[in-house]
């Protein structure tokens, strides 16, 4: 009987082989024995390696014909060979989960293109303006896709379109597998020509496919949150040359991979941005803290102004619990995760300490668990810290209600119900998206240094782009006024911030270029399993691949456009039989 190569969805690389009466044609989906169940598998025409003596027969097969358009499933073996995962592992990431239930799923043709995938930009900082952008030049919209980063921004859009469009198309389901299945399968047999929705229908196989937009392509949340972890848009750009489609990505502004490819910007004089300089504001100290609260005059100024129009204002601190990390007074030893050697945050709320690696909790305490010492202060004042400073003071000057939102963010509608002039919101970055909904009046970063302080190479994008953010997002941008407290106000990468994200661009890739960062190199953040991490370190060095050792001796970062050699060194940890010792967990950075 013919062997059959069958990609089955987990961890590791290879195809598993199998025995049918017949060859099967690729794309096809077949259920197959694994261990002691059964598993749906995708037949692959790639090598397999099963390395077991007795190969086991197919148990059965589902469908007549390969039911993804090809496009589709190019770039699922792209993803599966490219992004250091596997066929298996890549199909499940991009497809529903009902896919692979075995359930039935029509065939359907392919509508071929010979077209040539192209590239355009959109940006605009008003989201609505830039929506209609997208409308008006979008003309048929016809096999489009329209992708945003967020539901709520998917359904502002859709609210946008004229009727007569709306009866074509479709707004994908956000969260319900069924129901998502079922729209699935209904763009899959032509029966909308066009989808909107948030990342997940960014794979939805559209028949005669021809457009892809992806709104804010800088942000964020098109990298997913569960490994294997990618970004979807670089993703979506594979997808629209293997469909031949036109990708248009837009935001408020370009990611650094879209700076450089010369994306023109506009300079801009922005007054309604207020710079302080955080020596200059008073600081208030906190029981435990080494470091105070520094709370300014023209944050405080507007915050007041704001709420006297009845508008919400919003104070901002990435940074949650009392403080975000603790060292001993006697010894300067910083406290760890025993777990995973993490930074540890303190929350006093909980009376714990949370490690912001593995997220473990533990008591705090008492002493110095490396000297024995008994004086142990937090420094790096966190949301809990200054909402105990800010409140009295925000209640002395008549700001009315005083929200601290430090958890799961409530909804918009419900916030307007309770507070209908408004309120000050304490919170992390999170709260920027009440934004979208509610009229903020003014956005406040009480210490907008700490967010360009990350070790990452590309913290001050992140800071950039929050305070961005806070500039132009949502309802009323333009009549919104933004505070920001640094020790360099105005300066370094906030620069951007008053002239144009141009500006910010142009030094920051300068900078990358000469380092050799993404997007000029690609970089891969590397966890490997339990005590592994010294072997896989001889490998790198014997093909002289540039890496830089992480926060524990088996984590890595690799510089390196090879690859074809990385590949190789991967390849014995992701065969089927390690799967119970554990696999490396790789995130590659192109941007």
């Amino acid at each position: 009987m013919p062997e059959i190569h069958v990609a089955v969805p987990g961890p590791w690389w290879t195809a598993l082989s199998y025995n049918y009466e017949k060859q099967l044609q690729e794309g096809i989906r077949v259920k197959v024995p694994l261990g002691k169940g059964m598993r749906v598998g995708i037949v692959v025409s790639e090598a397999s390696d099963n390395d077991i003596e007795e190969t086991k027969n197919i148990a059965g097969v589902i469908d007549d014909n390969p039911v993804l358009p090809s496009e589709l499933w190019e770039t699922i073996k792209y993803f599966g060979a490219n992004w250091f995962t596997g066929t298996g592992s890549a199909a499940k990431c991009l497809l529903p989960a009902a896919f692979f239930d075995g359930e039935e799923a029509d065939f359907s043709e392919d509508i071929k293109t010979n077209s040539k995938s192209t590239v355009k930009y959109f940006y605009e900082p008003r989201d609505e303006k830039r929506y209609k952008q997208y409308i008006s030049e979008c003309g048929d919209f016809s096999g489009t896709l329209f992708l945003f980063p967020e539901v709520d921004a998917a359904k502002a859009f859709w609210k946008l379109l004229p009727e007569n469009k709306k009866t074509e198309g479709m707004l994908f389901p956000s969260s319900n597998p069924k129901k998502q299945w079922k729209c699935w399968k209904s763009a899959k047999n032509g029966e909308c020509s066009f989808v909107v929705g948030s990342p997940s229908a960014a794979f939805v196989p559209l028949k005669g496919l021809s457009r892809i937009v992806v709104d804010e392509e800088e942000s964020g949340a098109w990298i997913t949150q569960k490994y294997p972890i990618y970004h979807l848009r670089s993703l979506l750009a594979v997808r629209a040359r293997f469909a031949g489609a036109q990708l248009w990505l837009g935001g408020r502004f370009p990611s650094s991979k879209a700076a450089a490819q010369n994306v023109q910007s506009g300079e801009t004089q922005l007054k309604r941005i207020v710079f302080v300089d955080l020596h200059d504001a008073s600081l208030f100290e906190l029981k435990g803290l080494k470091d105070g609260i520094a709370i300014s005059r023209p944050l405080l100024r507007e915050t007041i102004k704001t709420r006297k129009a009845g508008k919400f204002a919003l104070w901002l601190l990435d940074r949650k619990g009392f403080a975000g990390e603790i060292f001993c007074d006697e010894c300067g030893e910083a406290l760890h995760c025993k777990k995973c050697g993490g930074t540890l945050r303190w929350e006093t709320k909980k009376k714990k300490v949370v490690c912001l690696g593995c997220a473990s909790k533990t008591d705090l305490p008492d002493s110095c668990p490396v000297c024995g010492g008994w004086f142990l202060e937090g420094v790096r004042p966190g949301l809990e810290a200054l909402y105990e400073k800010a409140l009295p003071i925000l209640q002395y000057c008549g700001a009315g209600d005083i929200l601290l939102l430090d958890g799961k963010l409530p909804s918009a509608a419900s916030l307007l119900e309770k507070y209908p002039s408004g309120a000050v919101i304490i919170g992390t970055r999170k709260i920027l998206s009440l934004a979208s909904s509610l009229d903020c009046g003014m956005a406040g970063w009480t210490d907008v240094d700490a967010e360009a302080r990350g070790e990452n190479y590309d913290a001050k994008e992140r800071a950039f782009g929050l305070v961005w953010e806070s500039l132009w997002r949502g309802k009323k941008p333009d009549e919104r006024t933004v505070v920001v407290q640094s020790r360099m106000p105005g300066r370094d990468w906030q620069e951007g911030l008053k002239r144009g994200w141009g500006i910010f661009w142009k030094k920051e890739l300068q900078c990358r270029r000469e380092f050799e960062f993404p997007p000029f190199v690609p970089m891969l953040e590397i966890q490997m399993p339990k005590n592994s991490g010294r072997y896989f370190k001889e490998k790198l060095e014997q093909a002289e691949l540039e890496f830089i050792e992480g926060k524990d001796s088996d984590s890595f970062f690799v510089r390196t456009k090879k690859f074809a050699e990385l590949r190789k060194i991967f390849e014995p940890w992701y065969n089927i039989k390690n799967t119970r010792r554990g696999m490396p967990k790789v995130f590659l950075k192109l941007n």
